[in-house]
C-alpha cells in the first residue's frame, strides 16, 4: 500500500512537472517572439530618424547632419536595450526640430514620418509592456515548486525586464513592480 501512494506522489510530481515545464516552455517562446517585434519595430524606428535627417536637410535647405553620431549606431553592436534608449534620444531631438520649424510641419512627407514614429513609440510601449508582464511570469513559475527543481538543473535564470533592471537587485532608484 506504501508502495503504490509513493509511487502515485512520484507520479504526480512528475506531472506536475511536465506541466509546467510546457508552460515554462510555452513563456518562453512568447518571450523570444516579442523580443524580434521588439527589434523589428527599433530597426522601423531607426530608419525612420535617418529619413527624417533627410527631409529635414531638404526643407531647411542644409547640409549640416541634423543628428549627432547617427551614424555611430549602425556601426556599433549594441542590444535591444541600448538602441532605444539611443534612438529615445534622437526621437526627442526630432520632436524639437518639429515644434521649432513651421516649414517642417507643413512638409506631407515629414508629417508621415511623425505619425509613424508615434505610431511605433505606441507600439514599442505596448511590446514592453507585453514583455514584463510574460518576463514576470517566466520567472514566478522558475520559482514554483517543482520547476524550482528542473530550473536549477537546467540552470534557468531570471528573465530581466526590457529594461534590464531586475526586481530583485538593490539598485532601489529604479522603478520596482
Amino acid at each position: 500500500m506504501i508502495l503504490i501512494v509513493i509511487t502515485l506522489v512520484i507520479c504526480l510530481i512528475v506531472f506536475m512537472g511536465v506541466m509546467y515545464h510546457d508552460k515554462l516552455s510555452f513563456l518562453n517562446i512568447k518571450l523570444k517572439n516579442i523580443e524580434e517585434k521588439i527589434n523589428s519595430t527599433l530597426i522601423k524606428r531607426k530608419s525612420l530618424i535617418q529619413d527624417s535627417e533627410t527631409i529635414i536637410k531638404e526643407v531647411l535647405n542644409t547640409d549640416k547632419q541634423i543628428y549627432e553620431n547617427l551614424t555611430e549606431i549602425n556601426n556599433q553592436s549594441i542590444n535591444m536595450m541600448e538602441l532605444d534608449r539611443k534612438l529615445l534620444i534622437y526621437i526627442n531631438e526630432f520632436y524639437l526640430i518639429k515644434d521649432k520649424y513651421k516649414k517642417l510641419q507643413n512638409n506631407e512627407n515629414f508629417q508621415q514620418i511623425a505619425y509613424a514614429i508615434n505610431e511605433t513609440e505606441d507600439k514599442l510601449n505596448a511590446y514592453k509592456e507585453y514583455y514584463n508582464d510574460n518576463a514576470a511570469k517566466y520567472n514566478e513559475l522558475i520559482q514554483k515548486f517543482p520547476l524550482n527543481i528542473i530550473s536549477f538543473f537546467k540552470k534557468r535564470k531570471e528573465k530581466n525586464f526590457f529594461d534590464q533592471k531586475s526586481i530583485n537587485d538593490n539598485d532601489y532608484n529604479d522603478f520596482k513592480y
